[in-house]
């Protein structure tokens, strides 16, 4: 990416801002790898949005395969007051699987160095993809043996025709049918019975939603995506895992060179993708948890033969882990409590059966023409 495309960005940013009233932006660098760019373009690039959006609050994080991340990295990083995040896939045994360079060699005991710089150098977060041939115990044990005091799961990248490894198509979404929940709930189990447990984000914003808060992101919650992609030719795109779905689904002719940002507010699948937790499936409006899971991330809802008008792939994961941690913080409160948070027991086979028989809340025919109209059928 050119400065001068940084520099249109942060000017449209800065006209955005002032139009919607927004005072609040995060800013991401991602990849690709971020660390091939040169560490003057960051420099430059921090100027450029702090002179362009002087009047708005500005958090930077930098997310990194960690490979090449040294002590000079982190000095001009905390210098930018850039939050660095490093993406690790488990043990050397299994990351080195997932991670290798042109030689075949893998990068894990780069990355392990870079964590471990990182210690002292204000490394902000571990990010890792639930993987199901992980023993959670042997997982939960590597972030501690690495002394991470944060790290986050995402759950994989998948939609029903295209589904992560190792899951039997027949039985998706089916009755007891629920490996990531299973894994999951083997996790938060050690998780919460560790005293010096480290932050652990998915946990943590289930727990808040479950006790009513209004928090929530990509895959949780009701609120509003308020994500783009700022591709390196200055192209705006939804999140770019959706490209997951099919070929060219998330390219459109907006470009920050010829565009103002609020274009994609015209946009069909950015309208769609901006509002993924209230566009769901008819399943997700009667289902009782649709509070806290919001109907999953939206490529997870996908299919080539109804589009995006499907519950996620892990809807019984989700009700099955959901009922789960309920369920256990209503044993670790106190009646009032409870009462005063409107906690009750949840039972994942009671919903299941719920949502068998058709629910009262229908779907708007204009949203359902939304979310099948990427249907390839």
């Amino acid at each position: 990416m050119s400065l001068d495309t940084m520099k249109t960005f942060a000017e449209k940013l800065s006209r955005y801002s002032d139009e919607y009233e927004l005072k609040s932006f995060q800013i991401i660098f991602h990849g690709g790898e971020p660390l091939l760019y040169p560490k003057e373009f960051y420099r430059e690039s921090i100027k450029i949005f702090r002179e362009k959006l002087s009047d708005s609050y500005l958090e930077f994080i930098l997310q990194t395969n960690g490979v090449g991340l040294d002590e000079e990295w982190y000095n001009l990083f905390k210098e930018l007051n850039i939050r660095v995040g490093v993406s690790i896939d488990g043990p050397k045994e299994y990351h080195d699987k997932y991670r290798v360079f042109h030689n075949g060699k893998g990068s894990y005991d780069e990355v392990r160095n870079a964590i471990q710089l990182g210690l002292d150098k204000g490394m902000h977060n571990v990010l890792s993809v639930a993987n199901l041939n992980i023993s959670p115990q042997v997982l939960y044990q590597e972030f501690k043996d690495l002394n991470i005091l944060s790290f986050n799961l995402l759950l994989p990248d998948g939609h029903f025709d295209k589904l992560p490894d190792g899951i039997i198509r027949e039985k998706v979404n089916t009755n007891n049918y629920t490996p990531y929940a299973d894994w999951l709930i083997e996790l938060f189990a050690i998780w919460k019975n560790d005293p010096e447990r480290p932050n652990m984000r998915f946990f943590k914003t289930l727990i808040q939603l479950i006790a009513g808060e209004e928090v929530g992101d990509q895959m949780l919650g009701l609120k509003k995506n308020g994500v783009a992609i700022l591709e390196t030719n200055g192209n705006l795109e939804v999140a770019d895992s959706i490209r997951a779905c099919y070929e060219g689904i998330t390219r459109n002719d907006i470009n920050i060179h010829t565009h103002e940002i609020d274009s994609v507010l015209e946009d069909p699948l950015f309208d769609i993708y901006i509002n993924s937790h209230q566009m769901v499936n008819e399943k997700c409006l009667n289902c009782p948890i649709y509070e806290i899971c919001g109907g999953g991330f939206l490529l997870n809802r996908y299919s080539n033969e109804n589009g995006f008008d499907n519950p996620t792939i892990y809807c019984h994961d989700m009700i099955k882990l959901v009922s789960y941690i309920q369920n256990d913080l209503i044993n670790s409160l106190s009646d009032e409590a409870c009462k005063e948070m409107a906690l009750t027991r949840v039972s994942y086979h009671e919903i299941v059966e719920e949502l068998e028989n058709k629910g009262s809340v229908s779907v708007q025919k204009n949203i359902k023409d939304k979310l099948s109209a990427y249907s390839l059928a």
